[in-house]
């Protein structure tokens, strides 16, 4: 009966989706263990102890579906990677499965916080690749994963810890060279302590020798993606004329359009909007924005004074 699990998912739009045991994420644990980024993140390795039922009960099924990567967005607005720009789609997909699946009469936790990404590469989904990211066959890294915790005895194919540590993507090394921070390296893989997404999240720690590097990013960063080979062939889709009005700089560094914004992605109540506004600003010689910016420093949040501050000296040198 788990097989119509399958047949619901590709039906919603899912590349594929496949059944793997409840055995704890070990080889995920310990590589993020390993690293300083991994006492941050809030994910369960013990699909057990996420859903309490015993290991012979725990069927996991992952899925993957296409986020295609973005055209250049136009001049004078700010970047949203194309995860992003996935996700409000990919909620509804995943809410839609959890949904047909109980209604099978399988019991289920939804919004489960097991590691996406270590659930698909165990089913065989894809590969680690060198930026941290799977890659799948057909689609490279440009892939949203959902994971689906059924209680439910795993069926015969499903896929064991056997598995967890894929071959790798083959380390060509161009997402080392692409990367503007230098995050990526042969030996260590990504040191997301260096990556300048991490730093969208936290921009309060963001060394200033990075304000230059974050260029006119909002929200993701996917130039280790297009330097790798395995997306060489993917289509770029072009961002609606909504949400590309949306993201005019003079729009988030005042009254950015939550509303509107939602509709694509979820950067309602955001509060770092600004800060990445008042950066990518100063990066593209936006003088004509000097007196909004200015009118940000001095404020409640020291983060946006110093970058509003730095943004100000910047733009003062654009002849």
């Amino acid at each position: 009966m788990q097989t119509k699990i399958r047949e619901i998912a590709l039906e919603l739009g899912f590349i594929d989706a496949q059944p793997v045991t409840g055995h704890p994420f070990e080889v995920w644990r310990e590589r993020l263990m390993s690293s300083e980024f991994g006492k941050y993140l809030k994910l369960e390795h013990d699909p057990a102890k996420a859903s309490g039922w015993p290991l012979e009960e725990i069927t996991i099924w992952a899925a993957i579906a296409p986020t295609p990567p973005m055209t250049d967005w136009p001049e004078g607005r700010g970047e949203i990677g194309a995860h992003y720009m996935g996700l409000e789609p990919q909620k509804k997909r995943r809410t839609a499965w959890e949904d047909a699946v109980a209604a099978l009469g399988y019991e289920i936790v939804r919004g489960v916080n097991l590691p996406e990404r270590a659930a698909a590469i165990r089913a065989r989904l894809g590969v680690h690749g060198l930026n941290g990211l799977m890659i799948a066959p057909d689609y490279g890294s440009f892939i949203n994963i959902t994971v689906l915790l059924v209680r439910a005895a795993p069926p015969d194919n499903a896929r064991g810890p056997e598995y967890d540590s894929s071959p790798g993507c083959g380390n060509c090394g161009e997402c080392i060279t692409a990367c503007p921070t230098g995050a990526i390296t042969e030996e260590n893989g990504v040191d997301v302590m260096k990556c300048l997404r991490n730093y969208m999240n936290w921009p309060q720690y963001m060394p200033e020798e990075y304000y230059e590097k974050m260029g006119r990013r909002i929200i993701g960063c996917d130039t280790c993606q297009y330097a790798c080979p395995k997306n060489a062939e993917l289509k770029c889709e072009q961002p609606s004329a909504e949400i590309i009005d949306c993201m005019k700089l003079e729009n988030l560094l005042t009254e950015p359009d939550f509303e509107r914004i939602s509709k694509y992605v979820n950067l309602k109540g955001w509060y770092n909007v600004k800060t990445q506004a008042v950066l990518a600003a100063a990066n593209t010689g936006r003088k004509d924005l000097l007196p909004v910016i200015e009118a940000l420093i001095g404020g409640e949040d020291k983060t946006l004074d110093k970058m509003a501050k730095w943004a100000v000296e910047r733009l003062s040198l654009v002849l």
